[in-house]
């Protein structure tokens, strides 16, 4: 493109000069001072001007990218069945962007032209207006994000890139294909395109590398382990970043692909500096990587298959830390009754707004002893590898177990996790809806709708996760007997009254070495008074066991590793003659 250029100002030139050499009148006329030559002045020709090409400044790519992000739908992509609809219906002007070898061999779609992508920019008089709708693919749908993001950039206001496979894709779905190799084009000159703006994509598109730009998670899982300098970019959005994690790499950063330019101060540098973009699959990674290039930038590379196919094959992920004191907070000051549901309220509920019924108990006791009808099942130490069964965040859920333990353990986990009204059921839960003569339909619930209505932050899940695996067997429960004994024998104990002031003063304390007072409602905002140590045995205890239990799961969620709660709580244990302390507020 560039000799196509210079031969045009040859020419010319060439041609000013032979009609200067026709003619005795002057080559410009209008408004031009000739000087005339000094007397006995030697005859001389001047020296030719050769005219400088002009220069693309950068700032209009910031204005094209500007337009071409924010005017972005569905990152600019068309679906197979949705081109085959359009080819019907309202035909695009379709661009191959592949090799001829490959359209040779293969074949290509009806009606589409054959440019390849080094050489589009070459090309461009065979392009039509600047407003008619383009969809350019290639063979699995790389090379054509690059040429439908170059053609935004030089001012086409509507490209999309073929997915699904692209080419591949196409023909792998039954479409039609044409045998061979396009026809020539026909020459279309439909714009007036800038003749800086040509050459300097011309140049962009020339040095694109050897594999396009394309880095695989096993290479890139090298390299950061190898090149400390080594910029991984995501260009996800912040939602995605949260509920699925990033690529574990020390030199980190996220920018959005909607605010690449926005945020361009961010970028790094160094122009050559080694740089890997990912996003959730490897479109808009490598959108943003044909803006970094076409900026000047290379040494810059996306991650195919992108953070998907990343995390899909084990390599290293992270989470930013979870903020879980305030999940707990919210979760403590929003609460109502404790969270707990009663068995005539259930029944009424379900007889005219039916909550969302959880089974958290295990597939055997499900099949031995029934469950409430339209209940899902999901066991407890499964319940975070298994949201995308649960309803949205404001969806009412209510949760049940064998006897109400479990159900207050899986309550805060959801609390936690971004749900926002969960509740257990009392009443010796499953085992007293039975007791009472409530509806129970035999064995294992049906299996559940997988939803994905609710997107909790993955590093929430992740840690849920691993506290609700490690729930001990037992459950964290301790009976007033095995407490009496440990306290005995274990001076290093530490025994935590969540129970209100009132309570304390009108029924007393258990005798305890390390007694120390924490109410539920204040748990979140008393951490500083929690035991420093992690390891340290501690037992929990309320009024009846249901606030222990709630602060039980609290402290399990933090890291601490030796944490029950009283089964019965003080009722139990002062009703079967342990002793008891009469508690005198500090003044």
């Amino acid at each position: 493109m560039k000799k196509y250029y210079w031969l045009m100002t040859v020419l010319l030139i060439l041609g000013l000069a032979l009609s200067a050499c026709g003619s005795n009148e002057p080559i410009n006329n209008q408004n031009v001072m000739v000087e005339e030559p000094e007397a006995n002045a030697e005859e001389s020709m001047p020296e030719p001007m050769e005219e400088e090409p002009a220069v693309y400044e950068l700032s209009a790519l910031d204005e094209a990218y500007a337009i071409f992000l924010a005017d972005m739908e569905k990152y600019n992509t068309i679906g197979l069945e949705a081109l085959n609809t359009a080819m019907a219906e309202a035909p695009p002007f379709i661009l191959d962007v592949r090799a001829a070898s490959e359209a040779e061999e293969k074949g290509h779609i009806e009606g589409s032209i054959l440019i390849p992508l080094r050489e589009l920019a070459q090309n461009l008089a065979y392009l039509p207006s600047f407003d008619t709708p383009i969809v350019s693919y290639c063979g699995s749908g790389w090379r054509c994000t690059i040429a439908s993001t170059a053609l935004e950039a030089m001012g086409w206001e509507d490209v999309t890139c073929l997915k699904g496979g692209s080419f591949g894709g196409w023909v792998e779905a039954g479409y039609a294909v044409v045998e061979g190799l396009q026809p020539e084009a026909e020459i279309l000159n439909a714009v007036e395109a800038d003749l800086a703006m040509v050459a300097y994509w011309d140049e962009v598109l020339m040095a694109i590398p050897d594999g396009y730009g394309g880095i695989t998670a096993e290479a890139l899982n090298t390299e950061i382990a190898e090149n400390a300098d080594l910029i991984v970019i995501d260009a996800r959005r912040a939602d995605e970043v949260a509920t699925k994690g990033f690529i574990d790499a020390a030199n980190w950063m996220q920018i959005p692909l909607e605010s690449f330019i926005e945020l361009k101060a961010d970028w790094p540098a160094d122009l050559d500096a080694p740089i890997v973009i990912n996003c959730g699959s490897g479109h808009r990674s490598t959108q943003a990587m044909t803006i970094m290039m076409s900026y000047g930038y290379t040494n810059v590379r996306s991650l195919k298959s992108g953070f998907g196919g990343w995390a899909a094959g084990g390599f290293p992920t992270a989470y930013d830390a979870p903020d879980l004191t305030g999940a707990i907070d919210i979760f403590l000051d929003d609460m109502e009754g404790y969270n707990t549901i009663g068995l005539d309220a259930l029944n009424a509920a379900l007889a005219e707004e039916p909550p969302f019924l959880l089974d958290v108990r295990a597939a055997s006791e499900a099949e031995e002893k029934g469950h409430i009808p339209g209940a899902i099942l999901i066991p407890l130490r499964d319940l975070a590898k298994n949201l995308a069964y649960l309803p949205s965040f404001d969806t009412s859920i209510v949760t049940y177990c064998g006897s109400g333990w479990r159900c207050t353990i899986a309550s805060v986990a959801l609390e936690a996790l971004g749900w926002e009204d969960v509740k257990c059921l009392k009443g010796s839960s499953f085992g007293g809806w039975a007791a009472a003569g409530y509806e129970v339909a035999e064995g294992v619930p049906a299996e559940g709708e997988l939803l994905n209505a609710a997107k909790p932050y993955g590093g929430m899940v992740e840690l849920w996760d691993e506290t609700l695996t490690n729930v001990p067997d037992g459950y964290g429960g301790i009976t007033a007997d095995a407490l009496n004994t440990t306290l005995a024998e274990n001076a290093d104990l530490i025994l935590i009254d969540v129970r209100k002031d009132s309570e304390l003063t009108d029924n007393g304390v258990i005798e305890a070495e390390n007694w120390m007072h924490i109410p539920l409602e204040a748990f979140a905002d008393s951490i500083e008074e929690w035991p420093a140590d992690k390891d340290a045995p501690i037992v929990v205890y309320c009024g009846s066991g249901h606030r222990s239990t709630l602060a039980m799961t609290i402290l399990w969620s933090y890291g601490y590793t030796n944490v029950t709660s009283l089964k019965g709580g003080f009722g139990g244990w002062a009703s079967e003659g342990f002793p008891v302390l009469e508690y005198v507020a500090m003044p």
